[in-house]
């Protein structure tokens, strides 16, 4: 059997984590942050165009299965999300490339609490994960998170600086 999944909050490095193009008073602590991102009407906005990258490192390699992505049902919620690893430097220069998944969510999937599965080959060994917002359901020029969980397990290592000598 395997390891549970669970949030990976507690592995995040939330001092860390950076978003672009984000809207001044709509940052993404409103929707990764615990406490913040159960409130529906906190956002992580985007403010030139519908575009948004968030880049969340963790401190600590995880393996990842599942993604919850969620927006208000106004039509500004996320709809395609391409899923990046390990590509701590991503920009909007670069996020056409190949991404490590790429998901077309459903109005239903971008407003409930559907989760994303992922593959979980593609998933393991992971220190940042980077989710771009290409567009949003309405097709409009602003998109709005309210929640992004990560699901998965940490992968569990030995801290060299840890052992003793015999």
């Amino acid at each position: 059997m395997g390891v549970p999944e669970t949030d990976l909050i507690e592995e995040m490095d939330l001092s860390s984590v950076e978003c672009l193009n984000m809207a001044t008073g709509k940052e993404w602590s409103n929707a990764v942050k615990p406490g913040y991102r159960e409130d529906a009407g906190l956002l992580c906005q985007s403010d030139d165009d519908e575009q948004l990258i968030v880049t969340i490192p963790f401190r600590q390699l995880v393996n990842l299965t599942s993604l919850i992505i969620r927006g208000p049902a106004d039509g500004t919620a996320p709809k395609k999300v391409k899923v990046f690893v390990n590509k701590p430097n991503l920009s909007f220069d670069n996020c056409g490339k190949k991404a490590t998944e790429t998901v077309s969510l459903t109005a239903e999937q971008a407003t409930g609490e559907d989760k994303i599965e992922l593959d979980f080959t593609q998933f393991q060994n992971v220190r940042v994960i980077s989710i771009f917002v290409d567009d949003n359901q309405g097709g409009g020029d602003v998109t709005n998170v309210s929640k992004i969980i990560v699901n998965g397990h940490p992968v569990h290592t030995t801290n060299m600086s840890e052992l003793k000598k015999c």
